[in-house]
């Protein structure tokens, strides 16, 4: 498929979102659009879906003019997209989410073994191995996304769009998808990618657009890019390195000590400590049960053996509110289902989580709340109309933002980071690690979890390596490199430290 876009301007009423942006993907090509949370990207491609309707310009097919009124214009048309939300029914089996409203019928049934026949030879081609009657949500998030791929070929898409496909895929998950992607150009398939992580679109892509401010700023092959130069080019001027200097101070008393922790299935006889002014690491794959061990802390489930200290005093922690008041901060892998309330304010979300100390006598005082929520959103450098704008409003790195600032905002001693740069854009994770860094040097303690092996080397003290639910290795952040972390994270050693 050769798509043409040419000139396409979006208006949300008063406000201009694109401006005369020009976007093509040439026959059987493999092309990025990147670009800053906020940049254009979403309504660049909700028009090219048929999700929303371009204020003016021309789209092209094969040089045919073309215009989608609706999704299904897009689809009849070759195109489909695979969203980073996936859009499949859990309890529904695999062969009823692949063909949902658009059933093979013959007459006035539904002809269950044309569509069996027919599931079978896509899934075929793309290596995939999956019972078609069993409950989607028995399979891994990274079959899920092979299950999405495989609806868009039913379809007989010609180009498909992947928005952030890889962000909670695992090593291995990652390496099927890219092999069925390749499949898929050798098919001659043209694909958009969207991805925050650019050694993915160096490896994949061979051209990249490039969108600022709701405008083109960039179309080149991907071989006269490189990384620095794409990043200049996102956000408007030279960023520097990825990561600001790691503050060197000498760590205090500590914060925290778990000895022994263990709750059945997740984790087991997990030890660790955290002392202020430190920044310490948690690695492994998804199931490792790093997450399950942050739950664990921060009272949202119990670890059922072992010991809990902080600052020196042995705590057991049976509910959030107790790990609040115990000074527990904690940032969510998974901001929009846990970490924010999306139809509210800024306002309303730093509130509700700081509502004991904004209250008084079951009534909120409106000029602390509004000097509250103005400080801690200006020190993590939230971008927003103002503190009223709805959450479902900001883009991705400001909504993680927000998050941030609500729970500094309980001024807590130790602040459990999970994923907090998934999905978002380069900009915004470094700012998000310059206030890592003012948080160390104001001696908080900060636990970090994270997937990008990168960001544990550019960020922490010390890192501890899970393997589904033990502790294979602690490692000091000095002189190391991602294969040592990877080595642990696959199982290659048992555990040792230093």
């Amino acid at each position: 498929m050769h798509l043409k876009m040419q000139k396409i301007n979006k208006f949300f009423g008063p406000v201009q979102v694109l401006f005369d942006v020009d976007f093509e993907v040439t026959p059987n090509e493999f092309h990025a659009l990147i670009g800053e949370n906020g940049a254009g990207k979403s309504t660049l491609v909700k028009i090219l879906t048929g999700i929303e309707q371009k204020t003016s310009g021309d789209v092209f097919i094969n040089d045919e003019p073309v215009q989608f009124k609706t999704v299904l214009d897009a689809e009849r048309l070759g195109i489909s997209i695979v969203n980073q939300e996936l859009n499949l029914f859990p309890e529904m089996t695999v062969l009823e989410n692949l063909f949902i409203c658009k059933e093979m019928t013959r007459g006035v049934f539904i002809d269950q073994d044309a569509q069996i026949k027919r599931a079978q030879d896509v899934l075929a081609q793309l290596d995939i191995h999956v019972d078609l009657h069993a409950p989607v949500k028995r399979y891994s998030v990274g079959v899920q996304q092979l299950i999405e791929i495989a609806k868009a070929l039913l379809e007989d898409a010609q180009l498909i769009i992947l928005d952030e496909p890889t962000s909670a895929l695992t090593t291995k998950e990652i390496t099927q998808l890219f092999n069925v992607l390749k499949k898929l150009k050798n098919a001659g398939k043209s694909i958009v990618y969207i991805s925050h992580r650019l050694p993915e679109i160096f490896e994949l892509c061979e051209s990249i657009s490039i969108l600022r401010d709701g405008k083109l700023v960039k179309r080149s092959p991907l071989d006269r890019m490189d990384f620095n130069g794409i990043i200049q080019n996102m956000v408007g001027y030279d960023l520097g390195h990825l990561f600001p200097e790691k503050p060197v101070i000498a760590p205090g008393k500590t914060l925290l000590e778990a000895r022994n922790l263990t709750r059945q299935n997740e984790f087991e006889d997990i030890s660790f400590s955290l002392k202020a002014g430190e920044i310490i690491g948690f690695a492994g794959l998804i199931g490792a049960g790093r997450t399950e061990l942050m739950n664990a802390l921060f009272g949202v489930t119990q670890f059922e053996h072992g010991e809990l200290w902080i600052d020196e005093q042995k705590v057991t922690i049976k509910s959030v509110a107790q790990a609040k008041r115990l000074g527990l901060g904690y940032v969510t892998e998974n901001r929009k289902e846990e970490g924010l309330f999306l139809d509210e304010s800024i306002t309303n979300n730093v509130l509700y989580n700081n509502l004991k100390a904004l209250s008084k006598w079951g009534l909120v005082d409106g000029d602390k709340t509004s000097e509250l929520v103005s400080r801690s959103t200006e020190e993590v450098q939230v971008k927003s109309h103002s503190n009223a704008q709805i959450i479902n409003q900001l883009s991705g790195g400001n909504q993680q933002k927000v998050v941030l600032a609500k729970w500094l905002a309980t001024q807590p001693k130790i602040l459990i980071l999970d994923e907090p740069t998934r999905g978002i854009d380069v900009k915004s994770k470094k700012q998000i690690y310059d206030l890592i860094f003012q948080l160390k040097k104001q001696y908080f303690g900060v636990i970090l979890v994270s997937s990008e092996l990168i960001e544990l080397l550019g960020v922490t003290d010390r890192i501890y390596v899970l393997r589904e639910g033990r502790l294979m290795k602690e490692l000091e952040n000095t002189q190391i490199k991602d294969e040592d972390i990877m080595v642990h994270m696959m199982g290659g050693n048992t555990y040792a430290r230093g």
